[in-house]
């Protein structure tokens, strides 16, 4: 039962991402930069989580000094790498090419778990990889097969979006070993909304002139495209592998496309659906055979 729980946690996560994805297409078409975007978004998500533990939680916030290496590697590359990489594979492509490019990352967890063997590699695993990965194809591409002809820095970033993504999913199930969930995902908020003051200081964006229904967009779509789906994957890989977590996530872009297909009137083919069709037939195959993976119900001090 707590397999499932970790299974649902990750399949609410997996719809708020696909929905964000549309949310941020439309956002794009009105000429809304990407890089402040993806910062507003860590950001307002970081400050939001942020303040509640400074009134409520502020035992969450103790970690030890030697051990912020690990949450500045979490929230620079699993955090603010993907993050980028993902939006701006979407703006030099377009959002089927980035999520296709993105979900890479399953298979690239799968060889992780082959080399490191963290976790066992089981033919259930690699079937359902490999599925997924064709669900996603399908899902896709199967409108025009724009994707043959996307730019070669759009190719670039969409594969780093899926090294990131792969790095996030199994750093993170090492830090849930010895540290809460809410810890990992504060610090890791905190040190990828550094990295973004870097590029771009908070100056630039006071004297920008946003309007407040532009500042109203921002804190909303952090919520929902950060926040909130965070909090659920977090939460959700508990419960699973790191590759049972990724491959279960490829639930996003089936809601991207039904998404799109709702509220800007992209037309669903038949090759879709059987796309979508084979990603929720990967997930049901994990069940198969399954190992249950540590469920990680507490910190414990790191050697």
């Amino acid at each position: 039962m707590k397999s499932l729980k970790g299974y649902v946690l990750i399949i609410g996560a997996a719809t708020f991402w696909g929905i964000s994805a549309t949310i941020a297409k439309f956002l794009f078409s009105q000429h809304i930069n990407t890089l402040v975007l993806v910062q507003m978004r860590m950001t307002f998500s970081c400050l939001a989580l942020l303040v509640f533990f400074l009134i409520w939680k502020r035992s969450l916030l103790r970690v030890r000094v030697n051990d912020l290496y690990r949450f500045a590697l979490m929230g620079i590359i699993g955090g603010a790498g993907s993050n980028f990489t993902y939006y701006f594979t979407i703006e030099q492509t377009n959002v089927a090419t980035a999520i296709l490019l993105q979900y890479l990352a399953p298979l690239l967890v799968l060889l992780y778990a082959a080399l490191s063997h963290e976790e066992e590699l089981t033919a259930v695993k690699l079937i359902a990889g490999l599925i997924s990965l064709g669900g996603c194809f399908l899902a896709i591409v199967g409108k025009n097969f724009s994707i043959l002809q996307i730019s070669r820095l759009g190719l670039l970033s969409g594969l780093a979006s899926a090294l990131c993504w792969a790095f996030a999913n199994v750093w993170l199930r090492r830090l849930l070993k010895y540290y809460n969930v809410w810890t990992c995902l504060i610090y890791a908020f905190i040190f990828a909304s550094v990295f973004w003051m870097v590029f771009n200081p908070p100056w630039n964006i006071i004297t920008a002139g946003y309007t407040s229904g532009l500042w109203g967009t921002y804190v909303g779509f952090a919520m929902i495209s950060v926040l909130i789906p965070h909090s659920l994957y977090f939460g959700g890989i508990r419960y699973l592998t790191a590759s049972r977590a990724i491959i279960t996530a490829t639930f996003e872009p089936i809601v991207a496309i039904v998404s799109a297909y709702i509220f800007l009137n992209e037309i669903l083919s038949p090759v879709q659906i059987v796309g979508a069709l084979l990603v929720i037939v990967a997930i049901g195959i994990l069940q198969i055979g399954q190992e249950d993976a540590q469920v990680i119900e507490g910190p414990s001090p790191i050697p």
